[in-house]
């Protein structure tokens, strides 16, 4: 499951996983981004990540997820990603280094410091 939530009259999108994700999902929740990209130029991104199947997203868009990552480096300022799991926190903040958004990783019982942080985030 994936849902995608924009909210209004900012350029925040807020990105729910858990489970495992759909082709039909990963493609709707694609093309959503792109037009939110579109239409304010950069965005900063909440990704709540709750307990995921393996794989998460099916093995025909993983190299999609990739390609869609590089294609929009620069469209990301802030990213807050928020999830239980110690091995996403340590594989973000291993990998924050070498992306261009800020990157901030977040428990779940702080997701309303995650929320306030990139409302604050310029």
């Amino acid at each position: 499951m994936i849902e995608l939530t924009q909210i209004p009259n900012t350029n925040i999108v807020e990105m729910d996983i858990a489970g495992s994700v759909s082709a039909e999902e990963f493609d709707r929740v694609l093309a959503e981004l792109e037009q939110i990209i579109k239409q304010h130029g950069s965005i900063r991104v909440l990704e709540i990540i709750g307990t995921l199947d393996t794989p998460p997203i099916p093995w025909s868009r993983f190299w999609d997820d990739i390609r869609f990552g590089f294609e929009h480096l620069g469209d990301i300022s802030h990213a807050a990603v928020v999830a239980d799991q110690g091995w996403i926190r340590r594989y973000v903040n291993f990998l924050d280094p070498l992306l261009k958004p800020e990157i901030k990783t977040f428990k779940l019982a702080e997701i309303e410091v995650a929320r306030e942080w990139l409302k604050s985030a310029v």
